[in-house]
């Protein structure tokens, strides 16, 4: 669980990155999803990462770090607004939609107790990957991508998906890098 004061202090980081950006479009976007994005958690279960408000963010950042790190690990020099871009925003489809969440409390005490589910995925939500809502998301506050960035933030949730099949062999760099960062923040849990 992270205190007021952490996510308050997360939130400040996220909007200082995502400020680097320079596009008058995230601003727009974070003005209108603020508060989702903010108390959000990153998953819905105890034995993952970030199942807690303000879980989302604080992944965010974590695997923004991680895209810095090894870019100049492996000097790429991938643009500072691409890592940004992408490991902001790579699972910002976890809010929901518009209007709806996409993580609601458990209501079961069976579920958190046995299976450490402290979230449940509302079902008042159209079914949509991650990535696609992601996607959505972006492209709905006009958010410019490049191809890259579109395929980094759509394999971002594995290619052993049947949807990411068609990329496995053939990612550019910065989907590999972004696949690196969220397994070291996997195995820092």
């Amino acid at each position: 669980m992270l205190s007021i004061e952490d996510i308050q202090k997360n939130w400040e980081m996220f909007e200082s990155l995502c400020n680097m950006i320079e596009d008058e479009n995230i601003n727009t976007m974070l003005g209108v999803i603020e508060g989702r994005v903010v108390s959000c958690p990153a998953s819905s279960k105890l034995d993952q990462y970030g199942a807690y408000p303000g879980g989302l963010v604080e992944h965010a950042i974590t695997v923004t770090n991680y895209l810095s790190k090894l870019n100049k690990l492996y000097s790429l020099n991938m643009p500072k607004s691409s890592i940004l871009k992408v490991g902001l925003f790579h699972d910002l489809g976890k809010i929901g939609n518009l209007e709806v969440d996409l993580f609601i409390e458990q209501d079961s005490q069976w579920h958190i107790d046995k299976l450490g589910q402290m979230y449940k995925f509302n079902e008042k939500i159209q079914k949509m990957s991650t990535s696609h809502r992601t996607l959505f998301l972006l492209q709905y506050f006009n958010i410019r991508i490049s191809e890259d960035e579109w395929i980094a933030i759509q394999v971002a949730q594995g290619s052993h998906f049947e949807e990411n099949r068609f990329y496995v062999g053939a990612e550019p760099s910065l989907a590999m890098l972004l696949q690196q960062a969220k397994a070291a923040v996997l195995h820092m849990k």
